[in-house]
Protein backbone atom coordinates (compact mmCIF):
# COMPACT_ATOMS: atom_id res chain seq x y z
CA UNK A 1 0.00 0.00 0.00
CA UNK A 2 2.99 2.77 1.14
CA UNK A 3 6.09 2.31 0.29
CA UNK A 4 8.36 1.96 3.03
CA UNK A 5 10.47 5.35 2.24
CA UNK A 6 7.41 7.06 2.57
CA UNK A 7 6.63 5.52 5.66
CA UNK A 8 9.86 6.62 7.20
CA UNK A 9 9.36 9.82 5.65
CA UNK A 10 6.75 10.12 7.52
CA UNK A 11 7.68 8.83 11.13
CA UNK A 12 10.61 11.21 10.60
CA UNK A 13 8.54 14.19 10.03
CA UNK A 14 6.71 13.67 13.21
CA UNK A 15 9.77 13.22 15.14
CA UNK A 16 10.64 16.74 14.15
CA UNK A 17 7.17 18.17 15.09
CA UNK A 18 6.58 16.31 18.33
CA UNK A 19 10.88 17.80 18.99
CA UNK A 20 9.74 21.31 18.31
CA UNK A 21 6.41 21.26 19.98
CA UNK A 22 8.21 19.89 23.14
CA UNK A 23 11.23 22.48 22.95
CA UNK A 24 8.72 25.46 22.71
CA UNK A 25 6.90 24.18 25.45
CA UNK A 26 10.28 24.27 27.52
CA UNK A 27 11.70 27.46 25.79
CA UNK A 28 14.51 25.57 23.64
CA UNK A 29 12.84 25.94 20.30
CA UNK A 30 15.36 26.17 17.73
CA UNK A 31 17.25 22.85 19.80
CA UNK A 32 13.94 21.41 19.27
CA UNK A 33 14.30 22.25 15.43
CA UNK A 34 17.47 21.12 15.35
CA UNK A 35 17.53 17.68 17.23
CA UNK A 36 13.99 16.47 15.47
CA UNK A 37 15.73 17.35 12.00
CA UNK A 38 18.81 15.55 12.43
CA UNK A 39 18.48 13.28 15.53
CA UNK A 40 14.71 12.26 14.78
CA UNK A 41 12.97 10.34 17.72
CA UNK A 42 16.66 10.98 19.68
CA UNK A 43 15.95 14.12 19.43
CA UNK A 44 11.94 14.02 20.63
CA UNK A 45 13.79 11.85 23.72
CA UNK A 46 16.62 14.82 24.43
CA UNK A 47 13.88 17.45 24.12
CA UNK A 48 11.75 14.93 26.73
CA UNK A 49 14.67 14.90 29.55
CA UNK A 50 16.00 18.42 29.20
CA UNK A 51 15.23 20.64 31.70
CA UNK A 52 12.69 24.06 30.60
CA UNK A 53 14.45 27.52 30.58
CA UNK A 54 14.05 29.86 33.67
CA UNK A 55 12.17 31.92 31.27
CA UNK A 56 9.61 29.13 30.28
CA UNK A 57 9.68 28.00 34.11
CA UNK A 58 9.11 31.69 34.88
CA UNK A 59 5.95 31.67 32.26
CA UNK A 60 4.41 28.53 33.32
CA UNK A 61 4.49 29.76 36.85
CA UNK A 62 2.77 33.07 35.85
CA UNK A 63 0.21 30.73 34.24
CA UNK A 64 -0.46 28.84 36.82
CA UNK A 65 -0.31 31.18 39.81
CA UNK A 66 2.89 32.97 41.55
CA UNK A 67 5.75 31.94 43.90
CA UNK A 68 5.01 32.35 47.84
CA UNK A 69 6.98 35.00 48.87
CA UNK A 70 8.23 32.70 52.10
CA UNK A 71 8.28 29.02 50.58
CA UNK A 72 8.15 30.15 46.85
CA UNK A 73 5.82 27.10 45.91
CA UNK A 74 3.08 27.93 43.43
CA UNK A 75 0.14 29.72 44.62
CA UNK A 76 -2.95 30.65 42.84
CA UNK A 77 -4.28 33.84 41.51
CA UNK A 78 -6.33 35.50 44.54
CA UNK A 79 -4.95 33.44 47.41
CA UNK A 80 -4.87 35.73 50.58
CA UNK A 81 -2.80 32.32 52.43
CA UNK A 82 -0.13 29.85 51.24
CA UNK A 83 -1.45 26.06 51.30
CA UNK A 84 1.76 25.37 52.22
CA UNK A 85 3.15 27.29 54.40
CA UNK A 86 -0.54 28.79 55.82
CA UNK A 87 1.50 32.78 55.76
CA UNK A 88 -0.67 35.48 54.85
CA UNK A 89 -0.35 36.49 51.04
CA UNK A 90 -1.97 39.80 51.75
CA UNK A 91 -0.30 43.15 50.64
CA UNK A 92 -0.08 45.87 52.88
CA UNK A 93 -1.91 49.01 51.46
Amino acid sequence: MFSPLFILLLLWIVSVWVSVHLGNQKGHSLAGWLLGLFLGWIGVIIMAVISPSPEAQRRLLLTEGFACPFCQEPVRHGATVCPHCQRDLKTPS
